[in-house]
């Protein structure tokens, strides 16, 4: 793998494991991952929603543009905006729900392996 990277060179998707819930084609993200870290570009078109779930990975979500509605656990939502940080613990509830066009980078580690198409075994688990 080389060093230098466009974001072009990696396909835009729909998250894989969100596939068949509504609204799940307004989220669309490009991938970018190393043996330890991954990094995500969010492209969410305003409607857009991941349903509360938790994972093993850490994460964090920068706001680059747009706004959101972030929900860790049993916390009151946050409104999310460009300059805006989000930090999720590993295994911690979570949900978000796009309130405008949003752009965004996810840093993630370990890596979500559940992201990438053909993966068999689920590594997000929903809380409904």
């Amino acid at each position: 793998m080389e060093y230098y990277h466009q974001w072009e060179d990696f396909p835009e998707r729909e998250i894989s494991y969100l596939k068949g819930r509504p609204e799940s084609s307004k989220l669309l993200v490009r991938i970018l991952s190393s043996e330890r870290m991954m990094v995500t570009n969010i492209n969410a078109k305003k409607g857009a929603f991941v349903p509360l779930h938790h994972h093993e990975a850490e994460q964090i979500i920068l706001v680059l543009k747009g706004k959101m509605k972030a929900t860790t656990g049993k916390e009151s939502s946050k409104i999310l905006g460009p300059g805006s940080i989000w930090v999720v613990p590993s295994n911690h509830p979570h949900s978000v729900t796009y309130i405008e066009d949003t752009k965004g980078i996810e840093v993630v580690s370990p890596p979500r392996l559940d992201n990438f198409v053909g993966y068999t075994i689920s590594h997000t688990f929903f809380d409904e």
